[in-house]
């Protein structure tokens, strides 16, 4: 237990020698700038945190807006599979359809490729979402899914920042480490050619 604490306080006290404002006379110009660069990213990856969260709210409130909107704009009516079809008209969406559905809309029965419910089969009764001018869309997002693209959005970004920067320090101290041993290099070269 008490080999512990001293290994935790000698491993503090090895971080603090190493950071850049140390008065350690044995510390190299490199050694500063790689702890400068690593307080850095340490601070910039905290400032991610709350940036993430606040980018994955804005998220969520804008799928959750367009959400409310689609509700409130979209019309529902019943529809029914009627038939697989090779030979339907295509549409933009999804090419050549597979599956027709027919419903009646205000009092026209209409028949049209299926946008959604592929797994439907001839005979199933199914939800069509139809926009201000009659043509069929895909259903309103749901507000669940708004909540998980904005918690999706603010994990990705916020661990991709942290990966960055850990990406950065790592680059930096190779650099540093490269640089030190061509140092070392030319200092026991020239310390054996004065000899």
């Amino acid at each position: 237990m008490r080999e512990h604490a001293v290994r935790e306080i000698s491993r503090s006290r090895r971080l603090w020698r190493r950071a850049p404002w140390s008065s350690n006379s044995l510390m190299r110009i490199s050694d500063r700038l790689l702890a400068t660069v690593a307080i850095m990213a340490v601070a910039l990856a905290l400032l991610a945190i709350p940036l993430s969260a606040t980018i994955g709210t804005s998220v969520y409130a804008s799928d959750r807006a367009r959400s409310e909107q689609q509700h409130n704009t979209y019309e529902q009516w019943r529809g029914t599979v009627t038939t697989t079809s090779q030979t339907a008209p295509a549409t933009k969406e999804v090419g050549a359809a597979q599956k027709v559905a027919t419903w009646t809309m205000n009092g026209t029965e209409r028949t049209e490729p299926l946008i959604d419910h592929f797994s439907a089969s001839p005979g199933d009764t199914i939800t069509v979402w139809t926009n201000n001018d009659g043509g069929q869309v895909r259903p309103p997002m749901d507000t669940s899914l708004a909540a998980f693209d904005g918690v999706a959005s603010a994990v990705v970004l916020c661990c991709a920042a942290i990966f960055g920067l850990y990406i950065t320090v790592r680059i930096t101290r190779v650099f540093i480490h490269r640089r030190n041993l061509r140092t070392w290099d030319r200092e026991w070269n020239d310390m054996f050619e004065q000899h």
